[in-house]
């Protein structure tokens, strides 16, 4: 890792920012942290260095995984809840950036509930901006964590064939992972309810596949959603025990194929989407994927964060 490398952009709003090439060199620079991390030590890549993590949305996974990234880079990391900020006082959220970046803020981590924030966001401020989920548009970390399991799993993205299960409809996980697989050439189908697939204007290209047994016959890796609890309650769905019977994964069928791997990512609704004892496999390669998403998200600050 002694040649420094960039990438082509200098953000990250979306999966299709990412070349080919500029993938390559964030999976090398999680890699470098991967086999070099030793605990309690720490990267001085973003020394000086202030990350606010500004978080419209609640989250777990990559809240923490983004901060736990910027605290082993030696940034400053600081915490913006939207709850408790002047937004509730009527604030606009282009005030309210200019005044975290008046402080001092280089990078920005920003998750919203809204779609297009962080390019909004991106074009208000000299900082430098990570999309940590916006709406049902994007969220092209948890992507790049996705392809980042696969490769270290596989050795090669490149013609594996994945099946992405459950609401696409509605979701900014397939979205993101389906340009970024495609980006890196893997196979692409879909799978789920035809209520909760885009039937009628498939703009990803990608074939659909009627039922989950017929996805776990041609699939090397399963990819399940989250199902929402609002697509649950809102009739979209006849019963969640009707999507579990035709889309949810039992250790019956995914026992069926000794090499298939299945990812997800979190929070599970074990029931539901998975048979739970599907867990503990080790093909089940949900709690990888978590540690992964550790490793890629300092590789991306690191490589955002060099120019500052």
């Amino acid at each position: 890792m002694n040649e420094l490398k960039k990438l082509s952009v200098p953000y990250l709003l979306e999966s299709a920012d990412l070349n080919r090439d500029d993938i390559k060199i964030v999976f090398d620079k999680a890699d470098f942290f991967m086999q070099n991390y030793k605990r309690g030590e720490k990267f001085s890549d973003l020394k000086g260095i202030t990350v606010a993590m500004a978080f419209f949305e609640p989250s777990t996974r990559t809240k923490l995984s983004f901060d736990i990234a910027a605290k082993r880079l030696s940034a400053d990391s600081i915490s913006f809840a939207s709850s408790t900020s002047s937004i509730t006082k009527g604030e606009s959220l282009i005030d309210t950036l200019h005044t975290i970046e008046a402080m001092g803020v280089e990078m920005y981590v920003v998750r919203h509930k809204n779609s297009g924030v962080p390019k909004f966001l991106q074009e208000n401020t000299k900082g430098v901006i990570l999309n940590a989920g916006d709406g049902k548009h994007a969220h092209p970390t948890q992507a790049l964590l996705d392809s980042f399991t696969l490769y270290k799993h596989f050795g090669a993205v490149k013609g594996l064939k994945v099946c992405i299960v459950g609401d696409i409809m509605h979701s900014r996980v397939a979205r993101s992972n389906i340009d970024m697989l495609k980006t890196l050439e893997a196979d692409v189908k879909l799978c789920g309810p035809g209520t909760l697939l885009p039937r009628n204007i498939n703009v990803w290209d990608c074939d659909i596949i009627e039922n989950i047994n017929d996805a776990i016959e041609w699939a090397d890796v399963i990819l399940v959603l989250r199902l929402q609890r609002e697509r649950m309650e809102s009739g979209i769905l006849p019963s969640i025990e009707e999507f579990n019977r035709f889309y949810g994964v039992s250790l019956e069928q995914f026992s069926k194929k000794q090499d298939l791997v299945l990812m997800h990512p979190g929070p599970v609704n074990y029931g539901i989407e998975l048979d739970y004892r599907i867990a503990p496999n080790k093909n089940c390669l949900i709690q990888t994927q978590v540690t992964h998403g550790v490793f890629i998200r300092m590789a991306l600050l690191s490589l955002l964060g060099s120019d500052l």
